[in-house]
């Protein structure tokens, strides 16, 4: 036994326009100061960005020796939430450590 399925019609320009306003994307900069610690620092990359060890490692060096490194390019609600859990475990450990969010180009 068949049965007729029908097809919603959607707008493809209002479809399209959904879609990039979702995958906006954002570059997450993290900026040196003198109190964090570097192992703060590594712990961070790999519990909230998801880094394997040996990147956290060169972007807390990046963070270190220039002042700043791009730890991640995310959506921006992604991008937002991780910033928010990692600025609060710094601030719950007692660190300055903050982040900021770049359009990607």
């Amino acid at each position: 036994m068949s049965t007729a399925v029908a097809t919603p019609k959607v707008d493809k320009k209002q479809q399209v326009d959904q879609d990039e306003e979702l995958e906006k994307r954002f570059k997450v900069i993290a900026h040196d100061d003198d109190v964090t610690t570097m192992e703060f620092v590594v712990r961070i990359m790999v519990q909230v960005f998801k880094k394997p060890v040996i990147f956290a490692e060169a972007i807390m060096w990046q963070v270190h020796n220039e002042g700043r490194s791009v730890v991640d390019v995310l959506p921006k609600a992604t991008a937002e939430r991780r910033v928010r859990r990692a600025t609060a475990q710094a601030r719950l450990e007692g660190f300055p450590f903050r982040f900021t969010l770049e359009p990607a180009e």
